[in-house]
């Protein structure tokens, strides 16, 4: 299939199994592919989410998509998640017009997960070489345990109207496209207004860990992003706007 595209998905390996798509990315940035290089699979092995958690991945029935980035060095690239979240909130809004952002990597629809998103990166003298990684819950209609709760799909959504694997990718790709050249232009400040609007967690009461893991769950308000992409956080026992930076965030029941 050919994208509407400048550079993202040119050019493109599709597999039919692979262990993680980002892991193919990875070797494939060191062999040498190009900006904007694109590796897709009907299935993966052993693919994985952020903080190291399993991404179930069902053969022929959703998408497992990495691209290759070379940004220019200089280039901000802390808040890319955030870029790569808007550019796929964008491609799916042609379907799920009400899906929404939750920081820092994840495609809401009614509060249950369509989509997330993995971005790696390592340096190659003074310039980032980066993939990004995202899946898309697009053909299955049954998830395991625990995820029957939590996750949802285009199917789920969608019924009979499903678009194809490929119809969604050619969605995403343009709108991905035109996000990520805005961010590294200027940062997550020149795509705030691509991203804040459909933030799940503005203004919504929240859980936010603070320490990694180390400590209990703090409650909080979301306030918004900084310039930076950090939230930005009132906690309920009071005090100064806090940021957050890493870390997960629960919406309150």
């Amino acid at each position: 299939m050919a994208f509407a595209t400048r550079w993202l998905g040119r050019p493109r390996e599709h597999w039919a199994e692979l262990g993680s798509t980002n892991d193919r990315a990875l070797a494939w940035a060191r062999a040498g592919a190009p900006h904007g290089a694109l590796v897709t699979a009907d299935a993966q092995t052993a693919g994985r989410g952020r903080l190291g958690r399993a991404w179930a991945s069902e053969s022929g029935e959703d998408l497992y998509v990495s691209a290759i980035l070379r940004p220019d060095a200089g280039k901000p690239i802390g808040a890319l998640g955030l870029a790569v979240g808007a550019g796929l909130r964008e491609g799916l809004s042609r379907w799920l017009p009400a899906a929404q952002l939750k920081w820092p990597n994840d495609v809401l629809v009614e509060g249950r997960k369509l989509a997330g998103i993995l971005c790696e990166a390592r340096w190659v003298g003074s310039s980032p070489e980066v993939v990004v990684g995202f899946g898309v819950n697009v053909g299955r209609s049954l998830f395991p345990e625990p995820l029957a709760a939590t996750a949802t799909s285009l199917r789920r959504e969608l019924g009979e109207a499903t678009p194809s694997r490929e119809a969604v990718l050619g969605r995403i790709l343009p709108a991905l496209e035109a996000a990520l050249e805005q961010f590294f232009s200027g940062g997550f400040a020149a795509i705030r207004g691509r991203y804040e609007p459909h933030c799940a967690l503005r203004d919504r009461d929240v859980f936010v860990d603070m320490s990694n893991g180390a400590g209990p769950k703090v409650q909080a308000k979301a306030l918004g992003l900084a310039d930076d992409g950090a939230l930005m956080v009132a906690l309920a026992d009071g005090g100064p706007p806090r940021r957050v930076e890493s870390g997960d965030v629960w919406l309150a029941p």
